[in-house]
């Protein structure tokens, strides 16, 4: 017997300042505030379909050397997307990791742009389309192997 799910209701992660990865994600994302409680400190957050909620509990910043979260994807609507998102993320000074919009893996249609929040976790942005013709920085694996 297996347990049947019908997709992601929400990602949390812990963060080292809540009103930080606050203004970073609302800023960048355009998200929608549902609830947050700064005495506790949590927020929750929707782009209508995901939601993320922000946990304030870690003392330092995302260690790929614990279990746990290694990056998560949100989905973009286009090729296009992806490189306005990659225009946008650079005028903010933010860490893109690749340096560039990549390939799913070699030969994939897929495109993919990962990148930093302010606690190091790792972000992808993910487009069905796009990935043709770019070299792929991983070579016999997928791009999502995020080495450092």
């Amino acid at each position: 017997m297996t347990i049947q799910t019908s997709g992601v209701h929400h990602i949390g992660l812990t963060v080292t300042n809540l009103d930080r990865s606050k203004q970073f994600y609302q800023e960048l994302f355009g998200w929608k505030e549902l609830g947050a409680d700064p005495k506790m400190g949590y927020a929750f957050f929707t782009d209508g379909k995901t939601m993320i909620t922000f946990w304030q509990q870690s003392q330092s910043a995302y260690d790929k050397a614990h279990a746990g979260l290694h990056h998560f994807a949100l989905a973009v609507g286009s090729p296009d997307d992806l490189v306005r998102a990659e225009q946008v993320l650079r005028k903010k000074g933010v860490r893109i990791h690749y340096d560039r919009i990549v390939p799913a893996m070699e030969g994939a249609k897929e495109a993919e742009l990962y990148f930093y929040d302010p606690d190091g976790i790792r972000i992808e942005l993910f487009s069905a389309q796009g990935g043709e013709g770019k070299e792929a920085p991983v070579e016999h694996g997928p791009s999502c192997f995020l080495p450092d």
